[in-house]
């Protein structure tokens, strides 16, 4: 294989269209000779006596254990589905996709959008805050209206502190979205303002 231009690079695979519970982790051959294992188990050591052991070869000394095979073959057909799409085909699909929203969603009364007002500097992701509404009920009456976002901190908590906001709504946008489904992000906010008006 090839070394990438990285130290390190991971990715999961959900994230990917891929099963949960498996990812990948690139790491320079050099750095992950210098890293001891973080787990035991089997196919991981490479001698073991009373006194001591010897561990295997990255990557077999951080695969310790049966791995999660079904996992890596769902993993594999999801890297071969996007592979085939090509990954800049996706990358303008998602551009495009969160300029519409963006400029959709700015046109909701009370809504601020947390993070660059365009699609520059930002991935497919974009997070709000409703005035006056926690973004837990956001999303209990976007769940009820066929809208699917995430709530909470996002594991970025001081984010939230930044912005002086209890938490946020996300909307995710991907290779699987589209424009309609963005117009119905916005009704069901729409939805979200009359319940709290």
């Amino acid at each position: 294989m090839q070394e990438l231009d990285v130290d390190f690079l991971a990715f999961t695979g959900h994230k990917m269209l891929g099963p949960t519970g498996i990812g990948v982790l690139y790491g320079r051959s050099e750095l992950l000779d210098a890293m001891p294992p973080f787990l035991g188990g089997g196919s991981m050591i490479e001698t073991v006596t009373m006194e001591r052991s010897t561990f295997a070869k990255p990557p077999a000394r951080f695969e310790a254990g049966t791995p999660p095979i079904a996992e890596a073959v769902g993993l594999g057909a999801a890297v071969d589905y996007l592979s085939g799409i090509g990954m800049e085909a996706i990358m303008w699909h998602e551009k495009l996709l969160t300029d519409y929203a963006l400029r959709q969603l700015r046109e909701v009364p009370g809504l601020r959008i947390i993070g660059p007002p365009t699609s520059v500097g930002r991935g497919g992701t974009i997070s709000f805050h409703l005035e006056g509404v926690h973004p837990h009920d956001v999303g209990q009456i976007l769940d009820a209206e066929g809208v699917q976002v995430r709530v909470g901190h996002h594991c970025a908590r001081p984010t939230c502190v930044r912005y002086g906001v209890p938490a946020t709504t996300r909307a995710s946008l991907y290779l699987y979205n589209t424009e309609e489904e963005v117009d119905a992000l916005v009704q069901a906010i729409d939805k979200v303002r009359e319940v709290f008006a």
